[in-house]
């Protein structure tokens, strides 16, 4: 087995596949982040790209050179990295896989996007450009420790639109102190700005110690949990967060965007492919530090830590296959993350009856609640099941 699938003689076949890259470093540690990350300034940031030029060839070559159909170049701050690092994750992408990508991102802090890293990765093939915006608030940048300032954003906007590039914004929602003013500004801001995508995310505060913070000097998680659990004590209720999230809901209609998944909103024809292969329970490569694979219906990942993901790599040591899980209810979760929810007869097409029986009797029980709307055999959340969406999917998974 190489980590991703199972047995036989060869890999699985496949029409195309979606790769997720990961880039772990950042200027500074966002205290609310529990990707896997890791300073700019990394001594092992050479040997780590070496590592990931390494990841790519072997597994491409393992799944015998398959045609790429979106990727995605995540963090972390991709775009800190150098042009010549840029280049060199193109070349070893272009030897191994067959590259006609229908979507190509790359995620950006607002502050990093310069010239020579803009046209390098405009040379990779990066069609899409994601900036980490989070809050146009000053007060809102520092209740989540970000670096970049307000002023950042639009420049960086009309530099990706100047190099042919669509445009997702990301905001975060929740922060202490935000309430629905904060957030219409941040909103009507961002809509001033014409992107093509936005992503609105609650404010969400892990508190168990994630691998990567080993990849950080300093105090370590003690220093992060104390901060992480102030910043929720002092952060908006489930109640004011539902209102916050209604307030996105009404305000990015109003802007001619649709709410196609649960925390995404995009105008006609510029969804995230690469995120809706997710969702879909495609089929994807993760290579880098905490990536996750989702291939052949195996789901795997790589170390968040990185001397443990280098010398991984060093060692030819194949994905860590993820505990089995109930995949029924996980692809019905999925899906109705979906503004198109879930067809049952398509379901038990693939998952079988008894799987269409246990999740249309789950979703079932919730009529009356005002949660989940049916057309037919098609189940979709409605926005009040979209707020409460937890609640749907507990359900699902009882």
């Amino acid at each position: 087995m190489n980590g991703g699938w199972k047995g036989g003689d060869g890999p699985p076949a496949m029409k195309g596949i979606s790769l997720y890259v990961h880039i772990p470093f950042c200027a500074a540690r966002c205290p609310y982040c529990d990707f896997a990350t890791a300073p700019a300034t990394s001594a092992p940031r050479a040997r780590y790209i070496d590592a990931l030029a390494t990841e790519i060839v072997r597994e491409g070559t393992a799944l015998e050179r398959p045609r790429l159909r979106t990727i995605y170049v995540g963090g972390g701050t991709p775009s800190l990295l150098e042009p010549d690092e840029i280049a060199r994750l193109g070349r070893a992408i272009d030897d191994v896989f067959v590259r006609r990508p229908r979507e190509v991102t790359v995620e950006v802090n607002p502050a990093t996007l310069d010239r020579g890293r803009l046209e390098a990765w405009r040379a990779f093939g990066v069609t899409r450009i994601s900036l980490g915006v989070q809050s146009f608030s000053e007060a809102g940048l520092r209740a989540l420790g970000r670096t970049h300032q307000p002023e950042d954003v639009a420049p960086a906007v009309a530099a990706a639109r100047g190099a042919g590039c669509d445009v997702s914004l990301d905001l975060i929602f929740g922060w202490p102190g935000q309430g629905p003013r904060e957030w219409h500004e941040d909103l009507d801001r961002a809509v001033a700005l014409a992107p093509d995508h936005l992503s609105c995310y609650p404010l969400e505060l892990a508190l168990e110690p994630e691998d990567s913070v080993a990849n950080w000097p300093g105090g370590g998680w003690p220093v992060v949990e104390r901060w992480r659990r102030a910043t929720a004590a002092a952060q908006a209720d489930d109640r004011g967060l539902a209102l916050l999230y209604a307030v996105a809901h009404r305000r990015l209609a109003r802007a001619g965007y649709r709410h196609y998944e649960i925390a995404n909103w995009a105008r006609a024809g510029k969804r995230s492919l690469h995120n809706v292969t997710y969702w879909r329970n495609g089929e994807w490569l993760g290579v880098g530090a905490g990536a996750h694979s989702h291939l052949a219906g195996v789901r795997s990942h790589r170390p968040a830590w990185l001397i443990a993901y280098v010398d991984a790599i060093d060692r030819a040591s194949p994905r860590v296959v993820d505990p089995s899980a109930d995949r029924v209810s996980e692809d019905a979760i999925l899906g109705l993350r979906l503004d198109t929810g879930i067809d049952l007869g398509r379901f038990a097409a693939r998952s079988g009856s008894a799987a269409r029986e246990r999740i249309g009797s789950a979703l079932r029980a919730l009529d009356g609640r005002g949660l989940v709307h049916w057309t037919g055999d098609r189940a979709r959340l409605t926005p009040r099941g979209r707020i409460l969406a937890n609640e749907v999917f507990v359900r699902l998974l009882s």
